[in-house]
């Protein structure tokens, strides 16, 4: 059943397929940006998150001290582009609406009432970050909020408008339609209270028409100086300002009225004075420099966003992309996820950014490591620093890539970006805007990226990880050659020079080898003092003694070299922080810096000397404020730092702790529990973790000598993995003695204060009542007018304690403060508590709604989407888990936990918060939800909600679904697949199974009847089910699907590019793969093949298919013939001759097994080009010089036109012929260059996609040896960044 399927599946697809520089020493580093995302306008409220930059410092002084260098003058642009008559023509429609707005727009109004569209919430359709009307504007509270929200029985009352017809309908405040016009508008199409928005609107939508070249630019020459004009970013602050005036306003719309009537009467609309409308640039601005003007208006104003996307198309996607082409709508739809998860961006987009979205194609990012090699990675531009992280450690296969940062070098000045909610793009969009302050362009930008460790965790093994500590031991011996690690003690770097040259050329000695390390890799001071021939004689003599009789292997040596670092340079590993006070014993300083290593906390001053230095199992204690963390210590002494970047510098120390105490054996008696005392030491019989949720810890008190068992919350976790080093004065003392000193330090602070050594985890459910203080609404506006009445303040006491647990009446507010103050989520967020009930069946649904529905599109969906009702979704879940005495309820709602916890992730305040809930929770369910938080946290959370397959597993309590990977050799292999699986998880266990030797070069496509599409690596499984069901499936498909059944997408994993095929070197990979995927392009004849050499390889296809059986190929020839040469070659000769010739070559090959005749057919077809192609059946009107009707095949060495009638090879292009390409639905164009001629050639496919997925895979392979051939420490321009 499983061969017939297989088989089936690879004929359709192949017929679908062809139918259709050195980082300089530093002493220490100050994190500038870390967590955060880069905010290139201060700190924006509505994101709650900023950060500061080294570089947007530097640029700040320069600007301040009036220094503008100039280094290169820009070309004079004359610029004269005309109106088409063709486009007059939906402003010629509209002539008397815009007229009759300019008289009056208050009856233009739609009217409504309340049961209409206009009441529903859009919020959960909108782009996150957009807000409807007054978002950002105080909402008037009082009796008109209390009878706002009443209970929603109708889920019809939650729809927002279905198509932009019907929003614009009910929501644009001028009489326009939705659809395409270049006339020009006489105010915001949305409501503003700002008449600086309303003018902003009016540039934005001037600059669009531009844009999108529907108005000409300003007439005249311009002289632009680079450098001279100051920045986007400048000119939008600038703009908001000011204070506009209805005097201001009444001129712009008179001069936007000049200029409908110059478009009216096909003039030259830069005749009206365009030049006087504020906010509008000057018309000398390039293209990029217009898109991030539009941007940056989106960035600066949350107000605006929604504006600019009715502008441009819609703010409600999902019934707007639908009508779009699909190979451009699926992409935003993509990117508007991601951007909803990660927030807004800091910086408008980038040079690099501009042209990849010019060009249709991937930004790859080169980034380089400390060994000298390159790599491209792709990304775009909602990509994280993490996430860039992430896929760098998953591509080096490192086994945890915990301490690894990301580093920006512009100029000689480099700044660490960390591993945090940094956009990347946004660290090059700022690298080009100082460029461009300093006289150059964007594009010359020279700025590069680097991939190293930062800091080391306190419990790391570099044995543990091979493939990391072979990049670390790079970076320790480059860096101590370059001086940035240094050493002191002469037998030491000997020693490590020793270890080098071992690792470079093996025990055996050359004096040139011996000469050559000792020149290049001994730092300048060293070999000045003793010169190169004493260092060769010394490095010599430590290679006999140490690697003459032992020969240990190389990854022994390498975790020598990293942990010596560890322990030598710990305080260059670390992570800094610039704090503005510290406060404790012996410090008291303001403008410090704070570092954080495996080792502790340390507190240096100017000078690099260290003030403080706190060992971890020091601490006892640690509370994190707004900007300020508290550490108390054994001692009860007590720290304060005050720093802007308090949430990074907390979060690290927390996982620092968490980690220490999860994996230590020493803890202290907290009070005392028969013959053990406060104080005692006690050493447990195996680490913390692994009692998991046991109530006794066992170990060995060391005051009695006694072993002992102890309740687990009457002792306090050391964090510590070693026994705590001698401390406070014991330097010389026994271990004993020192011992005895500890416990009775330990019994002084314990009679003092038992509350900073108190147990967190008391084994009581944790409850949102103290984040309820800070973070929720006050339970009665009116709380303050009676204070002084005792009964409504017990009342209101009443409600405050309702308000975090369990409750089944319904919210009339939202439950958070920030979700209350804004009026797009306020609404949205009741609601979505109805939708919680009804789900959890604690109220009723009066409507057919599922729970797919209910669960998908009114709680995940939102919280998802909006990241200012994400807290909000996940409070009042929490709220209904708590206290819940339903258990049918309350397990009902761990599923909609576990389905946000996959989907979402809350913010870092909350965070914390929900992890204590799940992990004080015994249900199985709820170890699950915490390890899906803490995924989504490091790994990145889902794009699409929970699929039908999904909610089908978890209504059934299943822990996965059973997945089929069908193999080109008519085989498939099974997989469990569960929610948080990703398509390189597949792909990884198919080749681990088979025994594959590589795995970069295969890919897993899914196939839906009519198409067959290539998966992303880092995709989530259910990810591409969902993205694929609505992008991908045909109009008719889903028609046949509604009339037979659920579509059934069937995975198929291929070889995708063609690279290590040599045959006999992967034989698994020949037999599984290489052939069967030849053998159809053998069968159809599109190798270009001598008669005897078809004989011959059909002879091997045959003996591959049927083994030692002869007797079909001399009794049935006519019918096995067709399956084993082509059927176009066979009739060049009667079939007598081909039966007596192939059975000879048949005879000769008798002693191959059937594999082997596999790896004798590929010895013979890999002697031709076209050999690894995957071709593609095309027809062409441009090139005269072609047929009509060509085959396309695409391999290593480049794209090949091959004449579909004869099968004669015209043309080959490498692909550095081919810069660029484009693609629809029914074609591909390329542009190829030869010599000094560009042309272009229309190939007519319908699988277009496959082509352009298959050149951009081959041109990725290339570009990515390229590099690795090259050396990544010189300097180059844009830092050969491609796209």
């Amino acid at each position: 059943m499983a061969k017939t399927s297989a088989g089936r599946l690879m004929s359709e697809w192949y017929d679908v397929t062809l139918k259709k520089e050195a980082i300089p020493h530093r002493n220490s580093v100050v994190i500038t940006v870390t967590q955060g995302a880069a905010a290139a306008f201060g700190i924006d409220d509505d994101d709650d998150k900023y950060s500061v930059s080294e570089m947007s410092v530097g640029a700040t002084k320069n600007e301040k001290q009036g220094k503008n260098p100039r280094e290169a003058f820009g070309k004079p642009g004359l610029k004269n582009n005309h109106l088409g008559l063709e486009r007059m023509k939906s402003v010629v429609a509209e002539t008397h609406i815009t007229d009759t707005e300019s008289s009056s727009t208050e009856n233009c109004k739609p009217e409504h009432d309340d049961s209409t569209p206009a009441q529903a919430v859009n919020s959960g359709h909108q782009e996150e970050g957009s807000h409807g009307e007054g978002a950002s504007s105080k909402t008037r509270r009082g009796k008109e909020d209390e009878s706002t929200i009443t209970e929603v029985d109708d889920m019809d009352n939650l729809t927002g408008p279905s198509s932009f017809a019907l929003f614009a309908q009910t929501k644009f405040q001028l009489r326009t339609t939705h659809v395409y016009s270049c006339a020009a508008l006489q105010g915001s199409l949305l409501p503003k209270h700002d008449r600086a928005d309303t003018l902003a609107s009016l540039a934005s939508w001037v600059t669009i028409l531009r844009v999108m070249g529907d108005l000409p630019e300003s007439s005249g020459q311009f002289l632009s100086v680079i450098g001279e004009e100051p920045s986007i970013i400048a000119k939008v602050k600038a703009g908001f300002k000011r204070k506009y005036s209805k005097k201001d306003l009444d001129e712009v719309q008179k001069n936007i009225r000049n200029i409908q009537r110059c478009i009216l009467q096909f003039k030259d609309p830069v005749s009206a004075e365009v030049s006087d409308i504020p906010f509008l640039p000057s018309g000398k601005e390039t293209m990029l420099e217009k898109i991030q003007y539009l941007c940056a208006l989106g960035i600066y104003r949350t107000d605006l966003r929604d504006e600019l996307y009715c502008q441009f198309f819609a703010p409600c996607f999902r019934c707007f992309l639908k009508e779009g082409p699909t190979e451009f709508t699926q992409k935003v739809e993509k990117l508007n996820r991601r951007t909803s998860i990660a927030g807004t961006r800091g910086f408008p987009p980038s040079w690099l950014e501009f042209q990849a979205a010019k060009n249709s194609k991937p930004i790859l990012l080169p980034i380089t490591f400390m060994n000298g090699q390159r790599l491209l990675i792709e990304a775009d531009a909602a990509t994280t620093v993490r996430e860039l992280s992430n896929n760098l450690a998953e591509t080096l296969d490192f086994k945890d890539n915990e301490g690894f940062s990301i580093y920006v070098c512009l100029h000689q000045k480099i700044s660490c970006l960390g591993h945090g909610l940094h956009r990347i793009m946004d660290a090059v969009s700022e690298c080009e805007q100082h460029t461009k302050t300093m006289g150059m362009r964007e594009s010359s930008s020279l700025w590069r990226l680097y991939y190293r460790k930062e800091y080391f965790t306190p419990w790391h093994d570099a044995k543990e990880d091979p493939a990391s500590t072979d990049i670390i031991h790079q970076q320790v011996m480059r860096g101590i050659s370059l001086g940035e690690y240094q050493c002191q003690k002469e037998e030491v770097f000997v020693l490590l020079g020793a270890q080098k040259y071992y690792l470079e050329h093996s025990e055996v000695t050359d004096p040139k080898n011996l000469d050559h390390l000792c020149r290049n890799w001994f730092p300048e001071s060293w070999k000045a003092d003793k010169g190169v021939p004493y260092f060769v004689q010394k490095v010599e003599e430590a290679i006999k003694n140490n690697f003459g009789s032992k020969k240990p292997p190389h990854a022994q040596i390498k975790a020598d070299i990293v942990t010596f670092a560890i322990d030598k340079w710990s305080l260059m590993f670390s992570r800094y922080y610039d704090a503005s006070k510290v406060t404790g014993p012996g410090v008291n300083s303001v403008n410090i810096v704070v570092g954080l290593s495996g080792k502790g906390m340390y507190v240096l001053d100017n000078g690099d000397s260290i003030r403080v230095q706190l060992a971890f199992y020091e601490m006892a204690k640690v509370v994190k404020h707004r900007h300020t963390v508290n550490i108390t210590t054994v001692r009860d002494e007590e720290y304060t730092i005050v720093s802007n970047h308090s949430d990074d510098f907390h979060l690290l120390l927390a996982t620092f702790i968490d980690g220490l105490q999860l994996r230590s054996k020493h803890a202290v008696v907290t009070d005392n529990h028969q013959d053990l005392k406060k104080g005692d030491l006690i050493t447990l019989d195996k680490a913390v973790r692994e009692y998991d949720k046991s109530d006794h810890f066992r170990g060995l008190c060391q005051r009695t000598g006694k072993k002992c068992e102890i309740p687990r919350d009457l002792v306090f976790v050391l964090s510590t993995v070693d026994e705590p080093p001698p401390i406070f004065g014991a330097v010389m003392c026994s271990s004993r003695q020192y011992i005895c000193l500890f416990q009775a330090m330990l019994s002084v602070q314990l009679e003092k204060d038992t509350q900073i050594f108190k147990n967190h985890e008391d084994g009581r459910p944790h409850t949102l009542q103290k984040y309820s203080r800070y973070h929720f609404r006050q339970p009665n506006e009116n709380a303050v007018t009676k204070m002084f009445n005792k009964t409504s303040l017990k009342r209101g006491k009443g409600k405050s304690e309702l308000m975090w647990q369990f409750s089944k009446d319904p919210i009339k507010k939202p439950l958070l403060r920030k979700s209350l103050n804004r009026d797009d989520t306020r609404l949205m967020a009741c609601r979505t508590f109805t939708a919680i009930q009804q789900f959890m069946g604690d109220a009723h649904l009066k409507d057919s709604v599922t729970d797919i529905e209910l669960a998908n599109r009114w709680i995940v969906e939102p919280a998802s989407r909006s990241r200012y009702l994400r807290d909000e979704v996940f409070c009042q879940v929490i709220k209904q888990l708590t206290n819940n005495s339903n258990k049918s309820s309350e397990e009902r709602g761990w599923l909609l936990m576990l389905m946000l916890a996959t989907t979402a992730i809350p913010g870092e305040g909350l965070y914390d918060e929900a992890q204590k809930f799940v992990r004080s929770s015994s249900l199985p369910i709820a170890k699950l939800c915490s390890e899906r938080l803490d995924r989504a946290k490091t790994r990145g959370c889902r794009l699409w909600p929970p699929h039908p397959a999904e909610h089908d597993m978890l209504s059934r309590k299943l822990p996965t679904v059973r997945v089929k990977v069908y193999i080109p050799d008519n085989t498939c292999q099974t997989f469990d697949v569960t929610s948080v699986t990703r398509i390189i998880d597949i792909k990884r266990e198919v080749c681990t199974r088979l025994g594959l030797k590589t795995w970069e070069e295969y890919s897993l496509f899914m196939s839906f009847q009519d198409s067959v599409h290539s998966l992303q690596p880092n995709e989530y499984y259910f990810d591409a089910l969902s993205h694929a069901e609505m992008y991908w499936v045909s109009q008719k498909a889903a028609i046949r699907a509604r009339l037979s059944g659920p579509l059934t997408p069937v995975l198929v994993m291929l070889k995708k590019v063609w690279v290590n095929i040599d045959p006999g070197h992967d034989t698994v990979a020949d037999v599984s793969f290489h052939f069967p995927q030849e053998l159809p392009n053998f069968i159809r004849g599109y190798h270009q093949t001598a008669d005897a050499v078809t004989a011959r390889l059909a002879s091997l296809v045959y003996r591959a298919k049927y083994g030692n059986e002869a007797k079909p190929l001399k009794e049935n020839f006519s019918d096995v013939s067709k399956s084993i040469a082509p059927k176009k070659l066979l009739q060049t000769q009667s079939p007598e001759y081909w039966s007596k010739t192939i059975t000879e070559y048949y005879g000769e090959g008798k002693d191959l097994s059937q594999d082997q005749a596999k790896v004798s057919f590929l010895k013979v077809i890999s002697q031709h080009t076209t050999y690894g192609s995957i071709f593609f059946e095309v027809k062409q009107r441009t090139q005269k010089d072609l047929p009509k009707n060509l085959l396309v095949a695409i391999n290593m060495t480049g794209l090949h036109l091959i004449d579909s009638s004869s099968r004669k090879l015209l043309r080959t292009l490498e692909f550095s012929q081919i810069p660029n390409w484009a693609f629809d639905e029914d074609s591909i164009t390329l542009m190829l260059i030869d010599g000094t001629k560009t042309t272009k050639m229309l190939l007519e496919t319908s699988v277009g996609h496959n082509m352009d997925d298959i050149l951009m895979a081959y041109i990725s392979w290339v570009m990515n040896t390229q590099m690795r051939k090259r050396h990544g420490f010189a300097g180059s321009p844009t830092g050969e960044s491609s796209c």
